[in-house]
């Protein structure tokens, strides 16, 4: 009867200290970002990006200075988690997080498209011109699109243009205004053909290895051939 009585307090004692734990326990639903960035914490590192919420908004990403217990992150895809989110036992080190993080489930794991326009590409159309070569050495004229960097750089047929990538989704593209040298040449249609269709950009579209930009109605403004 004893026996049987001690084993009832400890069974009781033991839900209530399982209970009390899955009380105490956060846990928080994260997006994870497709790629790493350069930061700085205690000293330069490379950082995750976060975002907590039921939809990703791009201006919303936050540095993630810390680790995630049991989490096998690869870049090029965009993750959404459950991670359970506990103090750390005192004594907490100088250089760590309060927090400990564990994962929990990863609910998703899908291939980040906008990473697609990541590429150098060679200008093969640009309205009525077709395969445009550079004023001063007569070559193919050549861009470089980085989804990571949100930046885009190449040369516009007689100046080089760099500007940076606004909005990208794998589907919607909207480019900022680029900035230019300021050489002057006897040919400047291709330069303002190429200055137009970046402006009126709203989509683009990769099919057979060629990227197309188009306009909000669907019109191909810039057609590229990727080089490698």
């Amino acid at each position: 009867m004893k026996i049987t009585l001690i084993f009832t307090l400890l069974s009781l004692l033991g839900l209530v200290n399982c209970t009390d734990y899955k009380e105490n326990l956060i846990v928080e639903t994260w997006w994870i970002n497709s790629s790493k960035f350069d930061c700085t914490g205690v000293a330069p590192m490379s950082c995750l990006q976060i975002q907590k919420g039921e939809i990703i908004d791009s201006e919303k990403w936050e540095f993630f200075y810390s680790t995630i217990e049991g989490f096998e992150y690869q870049p090029g895809y965009i993750y959404q988690i459950n991670v359970s989110v506990e103090d750390r036992p005192a004594p907490v080190p100088a250089d760590a997080s309060s927090k400990t993080f564990k994962l929990i489930e990863v609910i998703s794991k899908e291939i980040d498209k906008s990473l697609r326009i990541t590429n150098i590409w060679k200008v093969v159309e640009v309205g009525e011109i077709k395969n445009p070569v550079s004023f001063k050495s007569k070559e193919a004229l050549i861009f470089e699109f980085n989804a990571t960097a949100k930046t885009y750089f190449g040369d516009a047929g007689c100046n080089s243009i760099r500007g940076s990538i606004k909005e990208n989704d794998g589907e919607k593209l909207l480019l900022g205004p680029g900035a230019t040298t300021m050489m002057a040449c006897p040919d400047m249609s291709v330069e303002q053909a190429i200055g137009k269709a970046l402006t009126d950009c709203r989509k683009y579209q990769i099919e057979n290895n060629h990227l197309l930009l188009l306009n909000e109605e669907g019109k191909v403004l810039m057609k590229f051939m990727a080089v490698d």
